[in-house]
């Protein structure tokens, strides 16, 4: 009997010590869940015209990018690539808010930086090409600061986007493979 009472106390106190894992969890005290406030964006069309002060954000962004371009040109080819690309991006810019004898005007330089692009993309620089890109890239930035300036284009600048310069042709893709030509005509 002594030993049935024992065995009974010894149950009594491991239930006791390791406690109701069900029962502690129904009488504890649960975390409040915060949720999150909602954010409610309004959308609002905005009416973007090309003007001096657009054009002239443009150009300071791409006089930037020009430039780190010049100075670290070699070092570092990703780098070089995207400094490139950026640079080109704004040019695109500037060119499609230009009236089109502007933007023609333009559009030599644009090709001779796109020719720059093409040779830090497709090879890593030599000391020929290196030196060769950067008297590119020098030429480039003088004439399109002295020719393109925001003072200098102010008479250019075009009432809307909707009379943007028409497309340049790149001469290696055939007329059929381009979209618009793919598309049926009515």
């Amino acid at each position: 009997m002594r030993r049935v009472i024992a065995i009974i106390m010894a149950v009594f106190i491991v239930f006791n010590l390791a406690g109701c894992d069900a029962v502690q969890r129904k009488f504890t005290r649960k975390k409040k869940e915060t949720k999150p406030i909602p954010r409610i964006y309004q959308l609002k069309k905005y009416d973007v015209k090309p003007s001096v002060a657009l054009y002239n954000k443009h150009y300071a962004y791409w006089q930037s990018w020009m430039s780190e371009l010049i100075q670290g040109l070699g070092q570092n080819h990703k780098r070089d690539v995207v400094c490139m690309s950026e640079a080109l991006n704004q040019l695109h810019d500037m060119q499609n808010m230009l009236v089109q004898e502007k933007a023609d005007a333009m559009e030599k330089h644009v090709r001779r930086l796109e020719e720059a692009k093409d040779t830090i993309v497709k090879e890593e620089l030599s000391q020929y090409n290196k030196n060769y890109v950067m008297m590119t890239l020098e030429r480039a930035d003088r004439t399109i600061k002295r020719e393109f300036d925001g003072a200098n284009v102010k008479k250019y600048i075009k009432e809307s986007f909707e009379d943007a310069p028409k497309a340049v042709k790149n001469p290696d893709v055939p007329e059929a493979a381009t979209f618009s030509a793919s598309l049926p005509r009515e």
